[in-house]
């Protein structure tokens, strides 16, 4: 579950697909506190550059590392809207994807600064998720987690790999 959610965690760097055609003003509107904050916030939101898609995204991460520190502090909410997290992420998939290719050095840094805040959350993570497993269900491998570690790591080099290709 723990390398789940990483994954899903990654989804936030290449995520973005607002297909509607209506666009609100978002620079006056207070910052999210939750997932549905977010969604109500950026729903029908199209985002007119990269630097206004990167600031909702460092917003989308605020609210996700908020959650995150809420549901380890045991809020049911919270670990519910974790839960949710990645469907909400992966709406914009396509859009990350635009912008990544319109201002690669610009979203390459960001994502890079992401990565390292979103990291910093793992262990984290990994308790929340761990609760949800017995420890008769569940027993520590290192030698499995070394293996997945290795495959995560393989995984993102492919994934740049790819995102390399597209933007040449």
């Amino acid at each position: 579950m723990f390398f789940i959610s990483l994954f899903l965690i990654f989804g936030v760097f290449i995520s973005c697909n607002n297909k509607t055609a209506e666009s609100t003003d978002n620079s006056n509107v207070e910052e999210a506190t939750n997932l549905e904050e977010l969604k109500e916030k950026y729903g029908n939101h199209e985002f007119a550059d990269c630097d206004e898609f990167l600031a909702a995204g460092d917003e989308m991460i605020d609210v996700y590392l908020a959650t995150i520190d809420r549901a380890y502090e045991g809020d049911s909410a919270a670990k519910r809207d974790l839960d949710r997290f990645d469907t909400f992420m992966n709406r914009y998939d396509a859009l990350a994807e635009e912008f990544a290719t319109e201002c690669p050095e610009q979203f390459e840094d960001w994502a890079e600064k992401t990565d390292i805040r979103v990291s910093e959350a793992s262990d984290k993570l990994f308790e929340i998720y761990m609760l949800d497993y017995s420890d008769d269900v569940f027993e520590y491998d290192e030698e499995l987690e070394k293996e997945l570690e290795e495959d995560l790591e393989e995984l993102n080099e492919q994934v740049e790999k790819a995102l390399q290709d597209e933007i040449i």
